[in-house]
């Protein structure tokens, strides 16, 4: 099992923040700012809002990814990956 961490700046552009693998991964999310996740056209219109501290566990399946956009200005997003290889 392999487990990854890592924290991204999300920006008012929406960005890739874990890409598209061939195995399934449970991820958890913890916002430092508000922010939205989607898909690759995720906007603050039809993202899944979190706010500052929210966190968000989930799971993507084979060939899936998620993406991130921040409203206003940047804030921190902290990501922890757990797959099996």
């Amino acid at each position: 099992m392999a487990i990854i961490t890592s924290q991204k700046t999300v920006t008012t552009t929406s960005q890739s923040i874990i890409s598209v693998d061939n195995v399934q991964r449970d991820v958890l999310l913890h916002a430092k700012h508000e922010i939205y996740i989607g898909n690759s056209g995720v906007t603050s219109t039809n993202g899944y809002l979190m706010d500052n501290g929210d966190e968000v566990r989930m799971s993507l399946t084979e060939g899936e990814d998620l993406w991130a956009v921040s409203s206003t200005s940047s804030g921190t997003l902290h990501i922890l990956v757990s797959k099996i290889d």
